[in-house]
């Protein structure tokens, strides 16, 4: 890519969806991976927030208080929506967070979850018939919960 082609470059909006009881580690991941500056690049390719669809005030798991920066905009027009784990996998999702989920996959947005997110993404619907990873101890629940999703 040359030096112009370099700056033309828009970077992908990436959103992290957080949410009350949030697992601190799988966000960590998602705005290491989205979040960071990488100069060694040449160029910025992502555009990196957080946001969250709860009015109330957010604690982390341990008890942190965080506040999402980012807009129900920056959801709405995100190429990539990360679910960072989910609080406890016997917690329902809000309907709310399903019908944002699903709204983003309607319009071609690239959904991916870490760990137990992926229960996020079943209880909205989106995993019927695919193939998924999370972590071991959740695999067997997982399994029994959502019959029709594959769990590898």
């Amino acid at each position: 890519m040359t030096p112009s082609e370099n700056k033309r470059h828009k970077p992908l909006s990436v959103v992290a969806l957080v949410y009350d009881q949030l697992c601190t580690f799988e966000y960590g991941i998602a705005s290491e991976v989205f979040g960071l500056s990488r100069p060694e690049l040449g160029r910025e390719l992502y555009q990196f927030s957080s946001v969250s669809i709860e009015k109330k005030s957010l604690k982390a798991a341990g008890g942190l208080l965080f506040k999402a920066t980012g807009t129900k905009e920056d959801l709405q027009n995100a190429h990539t929506v990360v679910i960072p784990g989910w609080c406890c996998t016997d917690e329902p999702v809000p309907k709310k967070m399903c019908i944002e989920l699903q709204d983003a996959y309607s319009r071609g947005a690239r959904i991916l979850s870490i760990c137990s997110g992926v229960y996020v993404l079943a209880a909205a619907g989106l995993l019927s018939d695919k193939k998924v990873t999370t972590h071991w101890r959740y695999a067997q629940d997982f399994k029994q919960r959502y019959p029709d999703v594959y769990v590898r």
